[in-house]
């Protein structure tokens, strides 16, 4: 058979050649270079190379609408932008000198102990000390002389279990912690007292994905508040004992309550579309002498929606929080009312700045993809305290606007870097463990 395709091949070529010349127009034929090893046969295209033509795409511009929403933030973050260019500019020597390897690959959780270093401080973790789905950690960040804070945390059954169980117990010890009163419109001179809390409590919860999960909760809150010495002007110095309930008395009481957290979101730690619920109910009552009895509640509400693509988000969040004693109650201690920190914190004004027995913050953010995992982000905010529902205004509220980035970090939480300005100033904040 290999015998007869070869004797065949001549006959072959003449064959496909014949066909090829028959193709071919008659320009191309009378080419003077027609049969030279080099000649390579023209091709016609009907119209010209640079004329419009049904080859030719129509010119791709961005549309006006587009190039204002980009222009603020690509003049903010341009410096950002030349950093970034510089550090692809320079991965390609990376790449020789440190090449990619199993040190370089994702992490899995796997079980054993693991250590991350903190600002002041560590966290040791042991993943699946009780298996899948259970974690210990071990928190302690501060300095001897200044702020101490020892967490030490434990949960079985996250996100393997449709039931889960687990258990906090927590030091923080404040020698330094600002206070300007009570109220909406306290004075902005700085004191300070100190504050010690020790606190433990075991909970237990019902759903495997925490976005949708309901959690109960027992414990028990020991705070201790005294004049300190570290910082002058010193709190009680400066108020009446009998203005600002328990100002150098502590307070121990047990707790009970609920809390639960439903969302559906695309994304659990850089959402783009969906929105979160959380309720939270939490009964206190004294286990002393100061005759506590008092409700906390709280509510929060978030919401995403992308702005004609997921890298551009407009995000809504509201919390409204307040306390409320029982009959005969003695009044709350002045450290357990809700106040403008951590979570709750105004955006433009220092943490703890106000308190008092409600609690509003309504917060508006548009949040641009800049590079993975780097988001900027505008904000605008409205923050306020009052002794009642009712004395809660617009006209009172603190308002913020300001700016910053937002970056993941890992797979189970983001950070923040913001810088804001109220009626107070200006303020910067750096948050490394965030969930908004």
């Amino acid at each position: 058979m290999l015998l007869v395709i070869l004797r065949a091949a001549p006959t072959i070529a003449v064959a496909l050649c014949a066909c090829a010349l028959v193709g071919l127009p008659d320009s191309a034929r009378s080419e003077p270079r027609f049969g030279d090893s080099t000649w390579v046969a023209p091709v016609e295209i009907e119209g010209l190379p640079e004329g419009a033509g049904p080859r030719v795409a129509k010119p791709d511009h961005d549309r006006a609408w587009e190039v204002a929403l980009r222009a603020p933030f690509r003049a903010v973050f341009f410096p950002v932008r030349l950093l970034a260019r510089g550090i692809e500019a320079s991965g390609g020597m990376v790449e020789k000198m440190f090449p990619p390897g199993p040190a370089f690959r994702k992490p899995t959780k796997q079980r054993g102990l693991k250590f991350s270093p903190e600002l002041i401080g560590a966290k040791v973790s042991y993943q699946q000390f009780a298996g899948p789905g259970s974690n210990l950690s071990l928190l302690a960040v501060g300095a001897p002389w200044s702020n101490r804070k020892v967490r030490l945390r434990g949960i079985v059954g996250d996100g393997v279990s449709p039931i889960g169980f687990g258990g906090e117990a927590l030091y923080d010890y404040r020698p330094t912690r600002a206070f300007w009163g009570v109220g909406n419109f306290s004075n902005d001179r700085k004191t300070y007292y100190l504050r010690e809390t020790n606190a433990a409590t075991v909970f237990a919860f019902t759903g495997k994905d925490h976005l949708r999960r309901a959690r109960v909760t027992v414990g028990l809150s020991d705070m201790k508040a005294s004049p300190g010495d570290k910082r002058t002007p010193r709190a009680v110095d400066v108020f009446d004992p009998a203005d600002v309930p328990f100002l150098t008395q502590g307070s121990k009481v047990w707790l009970y309550g609920a809390r639960a957290d439903f969302a559906s979101l695309d994304d659990s730690l850089s959402p783009a579309l969906g929105f979160h619920l959380r309720p939270e109910v939490v009964r206190y009552r004294s286990t002393d002498d100061s005759n506590l009895r008092y409700d906390e509640w709280r509510f929060e509400a978030r919401g995403y929606v992308p702005v004609f693509a997921k890298r551009r988000v407009l995000v809504g969040r509201l919390v409204y929080e307040g306390v409320d004693p029982h009959d005969g109650s003695a009044p709350i201690p002045f450290y357990r009312l809700p106040e403008s920190a951590d979570e709750d914190r105004f955006a433009a004004y220092r943490t703890g700045r106000f308190r008092d027995r409600r609690l509003a913050v309504g917060r508006v953010e548009y949040r641009w993809e800049i590079m993975r995992p780097i988001w900027a982000v505008a904000l605008g905010e409205l923050g306020e305290v009052a002794p009642s529902s009712s004395q809660l205004t617009l006209r009172g509220a603190h308002p913020s606007i300001g700016g910053g980035l937002r970056a993941k970090i890992g797979d189970q939480q983001a950070g923040r870097l913001e810088i804001a300005r109220g009626h107070e100033g200006w303020t910067e904040r750096i948050a490394l463990r965030v969930d908004f």
